[in-house]
């Protein structure tokens, strides 16, 4: 079948249709089978496109295009094959975000979000999702769902709005000539990954000198996960949303901002009064529990638009001085798995766990300052922050450092005996001073949390050691939100 032959987006779905529940293998010819296999052993996994290739070859009877405009252009469609994983309970998840076309730096400044080249190609969307397995081979991936998206008109207001803002939030950085500092984290749903073979390959950019890495726009894991349980699985979320109290027609830092706006310089006290809310006791995480009401109006810390934004939510307290004693920590990793990753190699389809974390992680500061003499606490601002790319570098350092660390069996410094007898391991790991940035350590329920090490420690011949973590310094948190300017 040709292009010609797809002339409605009907069309395009019933052809779809007939993949769902089989796989690449059926539609193969047998004759073509072997030389197939040996195309994929060619490229591996350093063309990333190939089983979108091999779909519109063989289930639709296209020629890889690679055109501005979408694949069936007739029909107006746009095809995209996505990878599902298992995950708790076999509940099935996205396996990563979906990527769109390349940014082009030098057009897209001329370009506004109503005729863009994005909406024109990918507006309308036919998303084949299929199921990924480690040792399965990519001719044998199942098909699970066939599902169509119009961008414009199958999503609520509120999100086709945020995507908008999303998309002119990015565009806005490059025309500014700060496309170097483009990061996933900038945005909510709508993002612009990184797309190069590693962090060495740059182009240039319109306005500006500085060169910078080549990015392609992507809807954010996080919402097409959101999309994936509640579309095609009918997964109820039970998460509360922030627009059932507010304006519809605002972005999740518009609502946010709103719903702060009449608090900001209350005490903790006036707030509860100002909400209704009495508890018996001030609990250790009275402060989250009071952000929450005023988010949400509830208690609960699931808020639906910031689990589709992958946004993170801290209540960070300041001293009295203006100081900050919290690090803010990610998860716990495992010695063995870390030792293993890549920061970046993107034709292998790497990325280490910490690097995706920094690039796509997005934080909502919610920022409490104590008072002198009173036990009181003002609430100062709130704020959407992510770690900045200028700042990757120095990231890169410290798990460089750490997975060296690991194996040379290089943990433990020193054990020093305490007053009570108990005794305290000093590791060598990149503590808060290596570069001011981010630093390494524990991160377990209690010492007896450990994990395996990749090596055995040279120093006390351990094969074990308490879980670690990365930390973002304290003293980098508080310059964080004392320079903050809010962008969005």
């Amino acid at each position: 079948m040709q292009e010609e032959q797809y002339q409605t987006v009907e069309d395009v779905i019933r052809a779809a249709y007939k993949a769902r529940g089989k796989s690449l293998r059926d539609f193969i010819p047998r004759e073509e089978i072997e030389r197939v296999e040996t195309e994929i052993k060619r490229y591996g996994t350093r063309r990333r496109g190939l089983l979108g290739d091999l779909v519109e070859r063989y289930i639709f009877g296209l020629k890889n295009n690679g055109r501005a405009e979408a694949d069936f252009n007739i029909a107006n469609v746009e095809l995209k094959t996505t990878p599902l994983k298992r995950h708790l309970a076999k509940r099935l998840v996205s396996k990563e975000r979906l990527v769109f076309s390349m940014i082009n730096y030098d057009s897209v400044i001329e370009e506004v979000w109503e005729t863009s080249s994005f909406l024109k190609k990918n507006r309308s969307l036919l998303i084949m999702f299929y199921l990924w397995l480690k040792e399965a081979d990519l001719l044998d991936y199942e098909f699970k769902f066939i599902h169509f998206l119009d961008l414009l008109n199958n999503l609520s207001q509120e999100d086709i709005l945020q995507i908008q803002k999303d998309w002119e939030f990015i565009v806005g950085k490059i025309r500014r000539g700060e496309a170097h500092l483009l990061s996933e984290g900038d945005t909510f749903y709508l993002g612009a990954c990184t797309k190069a073979a590693n962090n060495k390959v740059v182009r240039d950019q319109p306005r500006s000198r500085i060169p910078a890495k080549p990015r392609a726009f992507s809807l954010k894991q996080s919402y097409l996960n959101y999309l994936i349980q509640t579309r095609l699985l009918g997964v109820s979320t039970h998460e509360a949303s922030l627009y059932k109290t507010a304006s519809k027609n605002k972005t999740v830092a518009q609502v946010v901002r709103e719903k702060f706006a009449p608090y900001i310089g209350k005490t903790d006290t006036e707030i509860c009064a100002m909400l209704g809310w009495q508890p018996k006791r001030k609990s250790k995480n009275h402060n989250r529990l009071l952000v929450n009401r005023i988010l949400t109006g509830t208690g609960t810390n699931k808020v639906e638009e910031l689990d589709k934004a992958n946004v993170t939510l801290r209540v960070p307290t300041l001293e009295a001085s203006g100081s900050l004693k919290e690090s803010i920590s990610f998860p716990a990793f495992y010695f063995k798995d870390l030792v293993t990753q890549v920061w970046y190699d993107e034709k292998e389809e790497q990325m280490s766990d910490f690097h995706l974390q920094l690039e796509e992680k997005k934080f909502l500061f919610v920022v409490f300052q104590k008072q002198k003499d009173s036990k009181e606490i003002v609430l100062r601002k709130t704020m959407f922050w992510n770690f900045p790319a200028e700042d990757m570098e120095k990231a890169r350092e410290v798990w460089e450092e750490t997975v060296h660390l690991l194996n040379e069996g290089k943990v433990i410094k020193e054990i020093q005996t305490q007053k009570d007898g108990t005794k305290r391991l000093l590791t060598h790991f990149p503590g808060s001073s290596y570069n001011g940035v981010i630093h390494v350590r524990p991160h377990g329920l209690n010492s007896k949390d450990v994990s395996e090490l990749p090596m055995r420690d040279q120093e006390t011949g351990r094969t074990t050691h308490t879980k670690q973590a990365f930390w973002l310094n304290a003293s980098y948190v508080q310059q964080a939100i004392e320079s903050a300017v809010d962008q969005y």
